[in-house]
């Protein structure tokens, strides 16, 4: 669902024991969770757990976000997926990868509380600031900027630049894009 949301039909190349390896089995995750699901108990309400740990059910947190649900019976409403930076700027930072909420429950107040749940998560972890990037025909945009943030982009001149693998094999094993051109 957010694959198509974004645009992006043929993501993502991971799965859910890779998700799971990641973010749940390992001494030292490469990211966190929150997650807004239903709870039975609490009359089908909505809910973003705030105990201080994030959620370990990989089911609500890495798997389809169609409302299938998890292995507790409770459907997803949204995530909010999210790691630990560095900024030789500021220091401690976090970073936002993923904000997704299933379009019939958009503009209820669970985007708002997921956002607000990592923020607090950030200021806990005493990080200097939150990052994250957003598509730019997302409407999202909107909702960021009434938070507070910063489009970067337009007002520091930040461009977003990556390595997919087979360019990181080829400069980690000495074959560069200027080696293939004098070739």
């Amino acid at each position: 669902e957010l694959a198509v949301f974004e645009k992006m039909p043929d993501g993502p190349k991971i799965d859910e024991s890779v998700l799971e390896r990641d973010g749940f089995t390992s001494e030292h995750p490469y990211f966190h969770c929150f997650v807004a699901e239903t709870s039975p108990e609490d009359g089908g309400d909505a809910i973003v757990p705030d105990n201080g740990e994030e959620t370990s059910d990989l089911g609500a947190c890495g798997g389809s976000t169609s409302g299938a649900g998890d292995s507790n019976g409770s459907p997803l409403l949204g995530f909010a997926l999210y790691y630990y930076i560095y900024s030789t700027w500021k220091g401690k930072s976090l970073y936002l990868e993923d904000l997704y909420v299933t379009p019939s429950c958009r503009g209820q107040g669970l985007g708002s509380a997921l956002f607000n749940r990592v923020t607090k998560r950030a200021i806990e972890s005493d990080c200097n600031r939150l990052d994250f990037s957003v598509l730019n025909w997302n409407p999202a945009q909107e909702f960021y900027k009434a938070k507070g943030a910063k489009d970067i982009t337009e007002e520091e001149g930040w461009h977003h630049y990556r390595l997919e693998r087979e360019a990181m094999e080829k400069l980690a094993f000495g074959l560069n894009k200027a080696d293939v051109t004098n070739e």
